[in-house]
Formats: C-alpha cells, sequence, structure tokens
C-alpha cells in the first residue's frame, strides 16, 4: 500500500473492539478497526484478521467469538501489542456462549456463532450471527481510532 493511502486511511476515523475466541483451550482475542454490522435480518456482524500473520486461524477454527465493546486504552493496547500468549494476563472476564471469553471491563458484548468466512486479499472477513448481547455499563466513553491515536467520544 503507498505511503498516501496509509496516510489517508490514518485520518478516517474508526471505531475499535477487541474481539475474544476460545481456541484448542486457549484463549485466544485482538484489538480490531474493521468491525461492523452486517445485516439485521438474520442479526450478522463482521471483522477482517490478517492473513499474513495468522491472526484469522483461531477464528476461524472456532465455532464462534465475543465482541468487547471498550472504552480503556490499557485494555485496547494490551489486545494489540502484547504477545497473544499474555493478552489475557491481569484481565477480569467471564465465560459466556460456548465458553468465549468475555472481558469484563467491556461496557457492552455481542456473542456471535460463526456464520461463515471469507479469505479476500491478505485479510479473512469473519462474519457471526449474533446469539446474545447486554450492556455491563452505563457510564461509558466510546473510543474511536484516529491518526494512530484514540480519541474520546463525548455522550
Amino acid at each position: 500500500m503507498s505511503e498516501t493511502i496509509r496516510s489517508i486511511m490514518r485520518l478516517f476515523p474508526l471505531g475499535v473492539v477487541v474481539i475474544t475466541t476460545k481456541w484448542s483451550d486457549n484463549l485466544v482475542g485482538m484489538t480490531v478497526n474493521t468491525f461492523n454490522s452486517l445485516s439485521l435480518n438474520p442479526p450478522l456482524i463482521l471483522f477482517a484478521a490478517d492473513r499474513t500473520k495468522g491472526n484469522d486461524i483461531p477464528f476461524k477454527e472456532s465455532n464462534g467469538f465475543v465482541v468487547n465493546f471498550i472504552d480503556n486504552e490499557k485494555i485496547l493496547d494490551a489486545f494489540a501489542f502484547k504477545p497473544v500468549k499474555e493478552r489475557f494476563n491481569g484481565v477480569k472476564f467471564f465465560e459466556g456462549f460456548e465458553g468465549l471469553p468475555i472481558l469484563a471491563d467491556s461496557y457492552a458484548y455481542m456473542e456471535a456463532k460463526k456464520y461463515v468466512t471469507y479469505d479476500i486479499g491478505d485479510h479473512t472477513l469473519i462474519v457471526g450471527e449474533v446469539v446474545n448481547g447486554k450492556f455491563l455499563r452505563d457510564n461509558f466513553e466510546p473510543l474511536v481510532y484516529y491518526n494512530r491515536n484514540y480519541w474520546k467520544l463525548r455522550r
């Protein structure tokens, strides 16, 4: 990708979430800025996972995933930059649908069963059908990722 295109994309504000799953008895999670709704009937959501780094494999091979809506930069950074095996260290979570990890510090979450995956370019689109969703707290300030920084949205 050219530097001009990268610069343009950096200046497009994106929502950020932590996607979690359980894969081969291991907890897996990553921060993504590619989460989006896809369909209301059936209720489908999607995100993209980098195939070049193998980030897609746990989500292709597991039965579902959780979208954790987070307003804590430290948690977002931990799931973006820590080694994969250390991302859940010190992070509180509880089990949801099929034992999938839900981050306790989320202000909301959605649980989804895997619907379909598509390999496209250097990423895989992971599509899930929402089976449950819940707000965990009312007091939150959503974050967006813009120009390599997190920005709080005031409600």
